[in-house]
């Protein structure tokens, strides 16, 4: 089982050796695949070497997550699949703190906020959703944002393979500024293709 890491980019690197072709023109590439997502991360070949730099997981994917991934080799209009395996994700550094804290009780009055309820409708009536709560957010607000954002930068359903790095860009921006939506990261990913037109 290969091991990727949230927090730490890292290079996956391997030795090609290719009969009957030249390795001038020829590419690689990684597929990382969760049940959740795919990601494609382009690498390149020199000297005989297959390196593919992978980038930091963080915000796309969770820690103790698993899924497959394969290495892709294109050589002169061939394509091959030469190696695949399981991953798991773990975080490179982490530090973990537990506290027991002692409480005392207290006469004060305990005052509790539920916060608002967001609702999200447009004029359509096929627009109008009802949202799940958990925890006081709704879910589907952000996939309604990203979706647009997305349409915005001209990714739809017909070309997301395409434009997957763009998108996964999207992601690690719309994420680091709406923090409030990191816990749901995986709900709202597994309904991003049914807002994407």
């Amino acid at each position: 089982m290969y091991t990727l890491y949230l927090d730490k980019p890292e290079e996956f690197v391997c030795e090609l050796q290719v009969k009957n072709a030249s390795l001038k023109n020829a590419f690689a590439r990684m597929i990382v695949k969760s049940d959740n997502l795919v990601l494609l991360f382009e690498g390149k070949i020199e000297n005989g070497k297959c390196i593919i730099p992978i980038s930091r997981l963080k915000g796309l994917l969770e820690e103790n997550t698993r899924g497959k991934m394969n290495l892709e080799v294109v050589v002169e209009d061939s394509y091959f699949s030469p190696w695949h395996d399981d991953f798991l994700i773990e975080e490179h550094t982490s530090v973990k703190v537990r506290v027991n804290e002692q409480k005392q009780s207290s006469n004060k009055p305990i005052v509790k906020i539920k916060p608002p309820i967001l609702k999200f409708v447009e004029g359509k009536s096929s627009d109008v959703l009802n949202p799940i709560k958990k925890k006081g957010v709704n879910i589907f607000i952000p996939k309604k944002e990203i979706a647009t954002i997305c349409e915005q930068f001209g990714i739809r359903k017909n070309n997301f393979q395409k434009k997957q790095k763009d998108f996964i860009q999207i992601l690690k921006e719309y994420f680091k500024v709406n923090a409030e939506y990191n816990y749901y990261i995986r709900t709202i990913l597994s309904g991003i293709d049914d807002f994407l037109r």
